[in-house]
Order: C-alpha cells, then sequence, then structure tokens
C-alpha cells in the first residue's frame, strides 16, 4: 500500500534533518522543515489539516520535543507525532507519559524503520478518528 502526504520534520541537526527528508521523498511523502521548535509550531498552526504526521526531534535547543507537543496540545493542534530520539525508547515513553505520541524512532535509523513507523502513526490516526 502507498502512502503519500505531507510530513512535519523538526530537527535542528541539518545533517539528519536532510537525511531524513531524503528517506521521506524517496518513499514518496512531500516534507515540510522545521529547524526548531518555534517554527514547528508556525507550521502546524498553518498547515494542520494537511500534515498527515511530524517528526519530531525530542531534544532541540529553545523549545524542547516536549514544549513543542505541550503547546500545540494547549492549542487543540492534532497532528500524529513520532519522536525522533538517540534516547531509547523506555525512557521517552516515561517522559512523553500522558502525551499522545505515535510513534518512536531512534536514531540513527533505516529507511525500512522510518517507513514502517510513519505509515503505523498515519494509519492509527486514520483508524482512531
Amino acid at each position: 500500500m502507498s502512502l503519500a502526504g505531507l510530513v512535519l520534520v523538526v530537527e535542528d541537526e541539518d545533517p539528519v534533518r536532510r537525511y531524513t527528508v531524503s528517506l521521506l521523498e524517496e518513499l514518496g511523502f512531500t516534507v515540510l522543515q522545521a529547524t526548531d521548535g518555534v517554527e514547528a509550531i508556525a507550521l502546524v498552526r498553518e498547515r494542520s489539516a494537511d500534515i498527515i504526521a511530524m517528526l519530531l526531534d525530542h531534544s532541540m535547543p529553545g523549545l524542547s520535543g516536549e514544549e513543542v507537543l505541550a503547546e500545540l496540545e494547549r492549542e487543540g493542534l492534532t497532528v500524529p507525532v513520532v519522536l525522533t530520539s538517540g534516547y531509547d525508547r523506555a525512557s521517552l515513553e516515561r517522559r512523553f507519559a500522558g502525551h499522545d505520541i505515535a510513534g518512536y524512532l531512534q536514531k540513527p535509523f533505516r529507511i525500512e524503520t522510518l517507513d514502517e513507523t510513519v505509515r503505523r502513526a498515519v494509519t492509527g490516526r486514520a483508524q482512531a478518528s
């Protein structure tokens, strides 16, 4: 099954962001990019109806992934969120308990893992609505 749509990548590290974007484009997605939390929130406010998933880096200078999530939740903006991090999933699950997280990606990840995680996040949203 092929999935296409707009995915927002929020990542402050340039090489990591470029790599992630190129993988997503290879998988057939259209990609929006944000280099920090403030930019991410602005893009979600503008395009939340179009964004099918957001890959959110958990640790960034300025607003952290957690603060971005909290702000979007406060504003009632719901986009399936896949957290990306160098930390292991268990510590992220503890830290983000109480937030609606559609998936976790541990860096560095391979295209297969990215594909599977984004698809699961998107189809999970489709089933829930």
